[in-house]
């Protein structure tokens, strides 16, 4: 291919122009998009290429010119199509010096191109086929090429959240099983590292799965890939042996995590409205069920991520706040139609504060776990969706007797502790003598949040629910002013305004006061953004320095 300064480049532009206006000719013709370019690449395969002559990297490098054109014009499908036409040319080339560089650029362009697109699976289609058009005898180069393809490939498999469920978790692993199926028992260095990669990754699957043994066993064989090679340092100079000592890393972290596994404080009675008659209170009692098992599966895959963060030196936020800072949950006590009791009149109110945004701008950037609270009607699953999103990516919910142990214990594993809160309680009080006691206050961003002590605002709602309990039809108004005087006591806990100055705030130097500024002020506070800096760098960090971190403050 001639260089971009000779003149001849300007007939290179123009093919490539000609080119794409045949494929926009053939899509107006063609009513099959996927035949229409099909008959484009049969064009310059058969037609333009042996006319033009030119080597077969010559030729693959006018392709990766027009797919570079088509993601120019944001035709970024079109342009992974190309990408598959260079799979197939090139990347099963006998040659090591076609189907190498052809892959390697291949697979660049195609995780390129993936970050401009909602759905990763057409990049990920297209890595996995290059690297299935290398045969298993091809040079140990070219087997190393396609290792990456699909290392790349698996990693971008994982980037967007998978649906609920087991299924979709394990699903992840796959691509990683290709690879060990394909070059397990390998004596190449390069691509031992590869089966260390995906040992581990696999690992991280069996934690989401709350499947910490296997897991464990995933990390051994990644370390294990180390074990007899004789290295040659102009080999391994290519490449960061980190996947080798992460194995080893993370099962020593592992051993030091102490989560609950299960779910703690859910009860489906709790959650349930008094029924008029027998069938609804069947389907009360089955919707507070599923409600329950939605929030012991959100603990458990909760406990998962937290152990896939420490095991893969992700730094993250663990998030301390009020209960009822964003929702009101009132209960009024109600009989069956047996006269038994157990059944309630639950309702939980949401809405947003000041500190809400602080948070979720920390969290784009930073995964954060917090504690739910079982007093939620709701279990705070939906309610916390403002925006459409969960308001922390894990959540926990905890016994009543071993709470605090487990979040001093987040507090050891977390970079950075968000407090949020209003008024002073008694449980946070302990939570942030912890913070204390760990020498932590460093670390810590507390974000005050004016007291919501206005009558007013509650009052429609006490009254509102009052008379739907009382009865949507009922004229006993005495009735409803009196239970709406009840839960108007519910609604709030008794607390005192949290200020900068309060005793509970010393030594707590990083203190965001949110109650006058604007709503959007906290996200740039030089506190907010200071711990967001903190954890770019850490980001930029080397693998065992950002993992020593961990290390040090568990005393592993």
């Amino acid at each position: 291919m001639e260089d971009p300064n000779d003149p001849s480049w300007a007939q290179v532009h123009e093919g490539i122009e000609a080119v794409i206006g045949r494929w926009d000719d053939a899509l107006a013709r063609v009513s099959d998009d996927t035949a229409a370019r099909r008959t484009v690449r049969d064009f310059l395969v058969d037609h333009v290429f042996p006319q033009g002559g030119g080597s077969p990297q010559e030729r693959a490098q006018f392709l990766f010119l027009i797919a570079q054109r088509l993601a120019e014009l944001e035709r970024v499908g079109d342009a992974l199509t190309v990408l598959e036409w260079i799979a197939e040319l090139y990347a099963g080339h006998a040659d090591p010096d076609v189907a190498v560089p052809a892959l390697l650029a291949l697979t660049d362009a195609a995780v390129a191109l993936a970050a401009h697109e909602n759905d990763p699976g057409h990049a990920v289609a297209v890595l996995n086929g290059a690297a299935d058009q290398v045969a298993p005898q091809a040079h140990v180069t070219i087997q190393r090429a396609a290792s990456r393809a699909l290392a790349l490939g698996a990693l971008l498999a994982g980037t967007p959240r998978v649906a609920d469920g087991d299924r979709g978790i394990r699903q992840q692993a796959e691509p990683w099983r290709t690879i060990l199926d394909r070059w397990s028992g390998s004596g190449d260095v390069i691509l031992r590292w590869r089966l260390a990669q995906a040992h581990f990754h696999i690992g991280l699957v069996h934690l989401l799965l709350g499947e910490d043994a296997s897991a464990d066993d995933r990390f051994a064989s990644a370390a294990a890939q180390w074990n007899g090679l004789a290295a040659d340092p102009d080999v391994t100079g290519e490449l960061d042996t980190e996947y080798f000592a992460r194995g080893r890393y993370a099962r020593r972290i592992l051993r030091a995590i102490e989560l609950p596994g299960r779910a703690a404080n859910l009860t489906a009675e709790l959650l349930m409205r008094p029924a008029a008659n027998r069938w609804e209170r069947v389907r009360e009692r089955q919707q507070a069920k599923e409600l329950v098992r939605a929030a012991q599966q959100r603990h458990r895959r909760s406990i998962g991520e937290v152990k896939t963060w420490c095991c893969c030196g992700q730094p993250f936020a663990l998030l301390l706040r009020n209960f009822g800072l964003l929702e009101w949950t009132v209960r009024q006590p109600g009989a069956d139609g047996a006269g038994g009791q157990g059944f309630h009149q639950a309702q939980t109110f949401t809405y947003q504060r000041r500190g809400d945004l602080v948070v979720r701008e920390l969290g784009r950037e930073v995964p954060t776990v917090q504690v739910a609270t079982a007093e939620s009607a709701g279990l705070e699953l939906d309610p916390w969706g403002f925006h459409g999103e969960p308001l922390a990516q894990a959540q926990l919910y905890l016994s009543n007797d071993s709470w605090f142990e487990t979040v001093a214990h987040l507090i050891t594993l977390a970079e950075t502790i968000i407090i949020w809160a209003e008024g002073m309680t008694p449980a946070l009080a302990q939570e942030m003598a912890a913070v204390r006691a760990q020498g932590r206050t460093q670390d810590a961003v507390v974000l005050i949040e004016k007291l919501d002590d206005d009558p007013a605002q509650r009052a429609p709602i006490a009254f509102a629910l009052a008379q739907e309990i009382v009865g949507e039809d009922s004229d006993d108004h005495d009735a409803v002013r009196s239970l709406a005087k009840e839960l108007m006591t519910q609604v709030r806990p008794a607390r005192a305004q949290l200020t900068p100055k309060s005793l509970a705030l010393d030594g707590f130097p990083h203190v965001v006061d949110l109650r006058q500024a604007p709503e959007s002020a906290g996200t740039q506070h030089p506190a907010v953004l200071a711990r967001r800096r903190h954890h770019q760098e850490l980001g930029e960090l080397p693998w065992d320095e950002r993992m020593a971190r961990l290390s040090s403050r568990l005393g592993t």
